[in-house]
């Protein structure tokens, strides 16, 4: 179990008129201003049911093979500065009880708030806004496809996989993943140079 000693709210997302009604929103960006070394210094907080926090974490590319016991979504995240961050949202503390699918349920919308926060803070010091490397579709949250003058990326659920061709990926998509084709038909392709 973490305990957190000292926690600063950060939400940039609260009425900024103060003639609105301010009301707790779903999701806290929350920081441990004592953390030190390799302890978690971000989470982010669920206060709706199913109740969850999340701790954020930092990884290289090839660590995303590394899948957690724990529901997890991952986000790749290009900045200001055109490099690609990664960040691993990991459920360290159930609140209430719930199903793992009612909190991927939520965990994944948390990918977008984190997102947006980051976005924020490059806007805050003045530096060109970042953006997320989008979801296939919406069918399919997680499923990343990137390409590059190159090759093919699948990044999806803690799994990489890079392909010479679009063949070769749809092949892997459908015989080893298990994704039905017609949900292949349509979707995002994440582009780099």
């Amino acid at each position: 179990m973490i305990r957190i000693k000292i926690w600063r709210l950060k939400n940039l997302y609260l009425a900024e008129k103060s003639k609105e009604i301010m009301k707790t929103p779903k999701y806290l960006i929350c920081n441990d201003i004592m953390a030190t070394g390799d302890q978690p210094a971000e989470f982010i907080l669920h206060n709706h049911h199913p109740r969850f926090l999340a701790k954020v974490e930092g990884l290289d590319f090839e660590e995303l093979e590394n899948r957690p016991d724990k529901p997890f979504t991952d986000i790749l995240y290009v900045n200001g500065m055109g490099a690609m961050l990664v960040y691993r949202l990991t459920v360290t503390e159930y609140y209430e009880r719930a199903d793992e699918e009612d909190v991927l349920d939520e965990l994944f919308p948390a990918r977008d708030y984190y997102t947006r926060y980051l976005q924020d803070i490059e806007a805050e010091d003045g530096g060109k806004e970042g953006f997320p490397v989008k979801d296939f579709s919406p069918e399919l949250p997680g499923l990343k496809i990137l390409q590059s003058s190159i090759n093919w990326t699948v990044v999806y659920n803690g799994v990489i996989a890079e392909f010479a061709t679009e063949d070769e990926m749809d092949e892997f998509l459908e015989n080893d993943l298990n994704i039905e084709p017609e949900f292949l038909d349509k979707g995002v392709i994440n582009e780099f140079e």
